[in-house]
């Protein structure tokens, strides 16, 4: 009876550890969504701080940005095999973090639509960051079960981790280069214009 309790236990013990590994993949996954879901707004204003931006460009600059970030399809497929691997054991919870991965492939392909319209542009742009706004404190709320389902440690960092922005300093320094270029290329071209002149 005594051996019978051990390997209870242990079962016990592997399941919990196989829950909390699960649980983990899930938490990174959908953390993974969220930035993704919050990088390209961020980047924008970081962009409409430097430069104006008209809304038929800004909804360009989102499309070029989008393009930047990780590929959608292999992060929908990460996230959706690591709820896979959760929904036997906690369905419920599997039931409500599905789909919360489907606003970017449907945004981007509303980006394309409305690309060639600036008008549709502009409620685009505007309909992004509000489904953003709207969308971040279900995502929010989501990845603190989680992560207090891995653990009381994993729960402390990942709110501290949801209160950080997300961090848009390659795209920052790419358009302060952009910028710098530009100049450069207006102050030459400024400078053949004064030396052709009679």
């Amino acid at each position: 009876m005594f051996g019978w309790l051990l390997h209870e236990f242990s079962d016990l013990f592997k399941l919990r550890r196989e829950d909390k590994r699960a649980v983990g993949r899930v938490l990174a996954e959908l953390l993974e969504v969220r930035a993704r879901l919050l990088a390209i707004p961020t980047v924008i204003e970081g962009a409409k701080k430097k430069i104006p931006l008209a809304p038929h460009d800004e909804a360009m600059l989102r499309l070029v940005v989008g393009n930047f970030l990780p590929s959608v399809e292999q992060l929908q497929q990460r996230y959706n095999q690591a709820i896979d691997g959760m929904a036997g054991r906690l369905p419920m919870l599997a039931f409500r973090l599905r789909s919360r991965d489907i606003a970017t492939p449907v945004l981007r392909q509303l980006h394309a639509f409305t690309s060639n319209d600036p008008q549709a542009a502009a409620v685009m742009v505007k309909m992004e960051d509000e489904l953003v706004r709207r969308g971040l404190p279900q995502f929010d709320e989501l990845a603190l079960e989680l992560a207090q389902l891995h653990g009381w440690r994993t729960w402390w960092r990942a709110r501290r981790k949801l209160k950080e922005p997300v961090s848009t300093k390659e795209f920052e320094d790419l358009f302060d280069y952009m910028i710098a270029e530009a100049k450069k290329a207006e102050a030459a071209k400024a400078q053949g214009q004064q030396g052709k002149a009679p």
